[in-house]
C-alpha cells in the first residue's frame, strides 16, 4: 500500500533532547481527551517508538537520523484521530523534523493527508540485481549517524554501538584506532532500513551492502569523532 509524506520546512534544528516533552505531550494530549492512553518510550538506535496505546491511535516513530516523524497504525476514526494527526504535524514541525510519514493510511484517508500537504509515496519494489560494491556509499546525516546508498539513493542507516566481540571479517584500521580511542570496547553499526529506500532488499543483498559499506564506514565516522574533538 502506497505511504504518505509531508514534507516540512522546519525553522530549527532537530530537537532530540525534546523526545520527553514530546511524550509529556502527548500524554497531555491524550488524556484531555479522556482516551486513558499513556505514551511510552521505547529506545533503538536511531530511533525512538513512542507507543500510545489503544483509541486506534497505532505508534509514532522518531527516526533521530533522518529527522522523520513516522506514523504507523493510525486510523482516522473520528474527530480525536483527525486531530492528533493535525497535533503531530504541528509538533513535527517544531522539532525541526524534515517531514512526517504516514504508513498504512486506507484510500479514504488520502484525502485528509493531502490536505495537510501530504504527498503518495509508490511502496518498494524488489530490487532484482547483485549488490556492486562500486555502486555502494556512504553518507554523513546527523550526528554520529551514516546512510548506505545505492546508485546515490538510501538503503540503509547505520548507528555506531559498541559490541561484545569483533564481527568475524576484517578489522580497518579506523575502527581500530576508534576503539582505542574508546577504551578498547569492540565497535560495530546498528543498521535498519532508511525510511526512503526505494527497493525491497533480501537478506544476501542486506549482507552484502553491510560488507560494503563497513570499511568507509569506519572511515567516515572516524573523521566525524576527529572533527567534533577539535571543535
Amino acid at each position: 500500500m502506497p505511504w504518505i509524506e509531508i514534507e516540512l520546512s522546519p525553522q530549527v534544528e532537530w530537537n532530540e533532547d525534546g523526545l520527553e516533552d514530546w511524550t509529556l505531550a502527548l500524554g497531555a494530549f491524550l488524556t484531555e481527551r479522556g482516551t486513558g492512553s499513556n505514551p511510552l518510550i521505547r529506545v533503538l538506535p536511531g530511533y525512538n517508538i513512542v507507543q500510545l496505546g489503544e483509541a486506534g491511535i497505532g505508534e509514532l516513530i522518531l527516526s533521530s537520523s533522518e529527522r522523520l516523524v513516522i506514523l504507523d497504525g493510525l486510523s482516522l476514526k473520528g474527530n480525536l484521530e483527525c486531530d492528533f494527526a493535525r497535533f503531530v504535524v504541528r509538533f513535527a514541525r517544531q522539532m525541526g523534523a524534515v517531514g512526517v510519514c504516514v504508513s498504512n493510511a486506507s484510500y479514504k484517508q488520502r484525502c485528509f493527508w493531502q490536505k495537510l500537504g501530504g504527498v503518495i509515496q509508490p511502496d518498494p519494489v524488489p530490487l532484482q540485481e547483485s549488490i556492486r560494491r562500486g555502486k555502494v556509499a556512504i553518507e554523513h546525516l546527523t550526528n554520529f549517524s551514516l546512510l548506505v546508498t545505492y546508485e546515490g539513493k538510501p538503503v540503509l542507516c547505520l548507528e555506531p554501538i559498541t559490541c561484545n566481540a569483533h564481527a568475524p571479517r576484517l578489522v580497518s584500521l579506523a575502527q581500530r584506532r576508534l576503539e582505542k580511542m574508546y577504551g578498547g570496547t569492540p565497535l560495530g553499526f546498528a543498521s535498519r532500513m532508511a525510511v526512503h529506500c526505494p527497493w525491497n532488499i533480501s537478506c544476501e543483498q542486506w549482507d552484502d551492502f553491510l560488507s560494503f559499506s563497513r570499511l568507509q564506514a569506519f572511515d567516515l565516522l572516524e573523521g566525524l569523532v576527529n572533527t567534533c574533538q577539535e571543535g
